[in-house]
């Protein structure tokens, strides 16, 4: 074939071919710039709105600080009584002065306390506005030099007299008068001094209209009169507060030794 014939078909291929070049360069170049279309702005628009999020939230999740409340220095001392406890080792203890503890508490009878029981430990001291009742009652009952409370339950009176030989073992010794008019049975019955020492009774009977019994410190051999401790030591002081109670824990007579 001659080079004249072949022109027509070598000027088309080179018009198609410069078509599908064109096309496909258009659709490369409409394919690339999309996606950066698109990216731009989710870039902006994501950028601002999480650290806005972020702040709030992390303002929300901060909780307000308040201070805890700080414990009242005017709130009192309690002491719970244990086994073994008394008036006296409470006073130690807390270094605080035994009628300061009685007058707080209003405890009728110091030598008797209750395991459990909560005692208010006045630290510092009474107020001097408080009026101190073991003196106005130890007032109120004084007949004579030996300062003497008597309880009366019916017919039954009876009476603490004396404290004689306080500080002497051989001597020393608590008496007990029924000034009523019938017999007293003494079973379960409390002599006690203001150290913790209590004695108990055991079956006795105290006959009335004056007859009487004396308790000695010492030990030795009961009789109908005359009853023993058997203690070591003596226990008895002036200005010791001897309580007499019965089996209900009920004072019946309290004598404050000379």
């Amino acid at each position: 074939m001659s080079l004249r014939r072949m022109l027509p078909f070598i000027l088309i291929n080179i018009v198609v071919s410069a078509v599908v070049v064109l096309a496909i360069l258009f659709w490369w170049d409409n394919r690339g710039a999309q996606p950066d279309e698109v990216a731009a702005p989710e870039t902006a628009v994501a950028t601002p709105f999480p650290a806005v999020a972020t702040a709030e939230a992390a303002a929300a999740a901060i909780p307000e600080v308040t201070e805890a409340p700080a414990p009242d220095p005017n709130e009192p001392l309690v002491h719970t009584v244990q086994a073994g406890d008394t008036l006296m080792n409470i006073s130690q203890f807390y270094d605080v002065a035994l009628d300061d503890i009685i007058t707080a508490n209003n405890i009728a009878n110091p030598n008797i306390l209750s395991v459990g029981q909560q005692l208010v430990i006045p630290v510092g001291g009474i107020p001097t506005a408080t009026p101190a009742p073991t003196a106005t009652a130890t007032a109120a009952v004084i007949p004579s030099p030996n300062p003497t409370t008597e309880l009366e339950q019916g017919e039954v009176k009876l009476v603490i007299t004396a404290v004689i030989g306080a500080g002497n073992l051989t001597n020393e010794a608590v008496q007990i008068v029924n000034t009523g008019s019938r017999q007293v049975g003494l079973l379960n019955w409390k002599v006690a001094d203001t150290d913790g020492h209590v004695y108990t009774f055991d079956r006795f009977t105290l006959f009335g209209d004056g007859a009487g019994l004396l308790l000695h410190t010492e030990a030795g051999q009961n009789s109908a009169t005359d009853l023993y401790w058997g203690l070591e030591q003596p226990i008895w002081e002036s200005g010791e507060l001897v309580t007499l109670v019965d089996a209900e824990n009920t004072i019946q007579a309290t004598f404050v030794v000379p």
